[in-house]
């Protein structure tokens, strides 16, 4: 249920997330990362050698605002492959996806504004949508396919947001992912509207059978402004990601380059070693089959340990799962007894502007080992059941 676009304050920081992400001893369920054996630790290794190898000072020089030319065009040609006609000078890099939806949101949105996410959307974005004082219309992911055009159409023809943003594959935190049809019909209903359409596409990669193809695949550069990076996929310790702003590049080029000067050159140039030497699709082909068994793991202990009647839409890739539990529950206290056995997850609420219909949280099923996964989650719907019963 949408109702009128309004400010409000994130009841989610990324900082706390992050704080949990290297604290010893936790069973962590809560922070969107992959696990430490899931990172390819020797071609990374062997990447930055290479790199040093052949720039030898220079690696550690300024460099381009936009970005290492060379890793442009290879990122510009796999994007090729996803149907998006693009040149390496039309992409700037960024220091991780955040950075990049936060120098779109600079460019096109001040206090009032408004603003259309998927609801649930990322925490992270909230955060940053309430920080400037975005008015948010929140458009419900209704099912596997996430947000409808058909639907949307009459919101953005009424409201005239600022700009749409959407995490179009396995969106964080609901795992919806657009189908084709759908992500060619919203780019047509946001250029009929004059809405940007900002597609985060941090996850495509994790999709099974390969990432679909982009948004900017429909877009002549008047409508798409697309950003990724490689934290899901490669190293989250990177920092690494790009933005196609199309028509705002120059404007955008030079907001990073205020921000920054440029983002880190011995990150680019190792990812770029890595790229050329074609270690992305052997490690993804890993990392999907790792992420499909850490999932159904995941989903096999929700079934037998979770309160009956718990919903889960099974994503199409990735590591996270959306929960939603049969009847309200206080998830604050069961938060609290599960932090004092090490184990932590997302609550539901932080993913919305207004508080949801239904109980619900976010499983990172990849960060923790296979055993402390079983036990995390055995504990977490053991925690849950008692609060169904009047326990917690």
């Amino acid at each position: 249920m949408t109702g009128e676009p309004q400010t409000f304050r994130a009841t989610g920081r990324l900082v706390d997330f992050m704080r949990q992400a290297d604290e010893p001893g936790l069973i962590n369920l809560a922070a969107g990362v992959p696990g430490l054996d899931a990172l390819p630790a020797d071609e990374l290794r062997a990447a930055f050698a290479r790199g040093f190898e052949r720039e030898g000072a220079g690696m550690f020089a300024y460099h381009h605002p936009e970005g290492d030319r060379r890793l442009r065009e290879l990122l510009a040609a796999r994007l090729k492959t996803r149907g998006a006609e693009v040149r390496g000078e039309q992409l700037v890099t960024v220091t991780g996806c955040t950075q990049g939806l936060q120098l779109l949101l600079s460019l096109l949105v001040q206090p009032g504004d408004i603003v259309a996410v998927e609801a649930p959307a990322y925490y992270g974005l909230l955060e940053l949508l309430s920080t400037a004082g975005a008015r948010v219309l929140p458009l419900p992911v209704g099912d596997g396919d996430g947000i409808d055009p058909a639907e949307v159409e009459p919101l953005l023809a009424r409201w005239k947001p600022r700009c749409l943003i959407v995490c179009a594959a396995l969106s964080n935190p609901s795992g919806a992912t657009l189908p084709e049809s759908r992500r060619e019909r919203l780019v047509e209903v946001c250029r009929t509207h004059g809405v940007r359409l900002i597609e985060d596409d941090i996850y495509g990669e994790l999709v099974d059978g390969g990432a679909p193809r982009s948004m900017l695949a429909w877009d002549d550069g008047s409508t798409v402004s697309y950003v990724t990076s490689f934290s899901k996929t490669i190293s989250p310790g990177l920092r690494a990601g790009f933005c196609v702003p199309g028509s705002l590049h120059e404007d955008y080029a030079a907001r990073k380059c205020q921000q920054d000067l440029h983002s880190a050159v011995p990150t680019e140039v190792a990812l770029r070693e890595f790229l050329e030497t074609g270690a992305l699709d052997p490690h993804l082909a890993r990392l999907r089959a790792r992420n499909l068994q850490r999932r159904t793991l995941g989903l096999e202990i929700i079934a037998r340990s979770f309160p009956a009647g718990t919903r889960v839409n099974p994503p199409r890739g990735g590591y996270m799962l959306w929960v939603e539990l049969p009847q309200p529950a206080d998830l604050a206290a069961v938060r609290e007894a599960a932090r004092r056995e090490s184990i932590v997850f997302a609550s539901g609420a932080v993913f919305f502007t207004q508080p949801p219909a239904r109980t619900c949280l976010r499983l990172n099923c990849a960060k923790a080992s296979a055993d402390e996964l079983q036990h995390g989650l055995t504990r977490l719907g053991a925690l849950l059941c008692a609060a169904a019963q009047g326990g917690a």
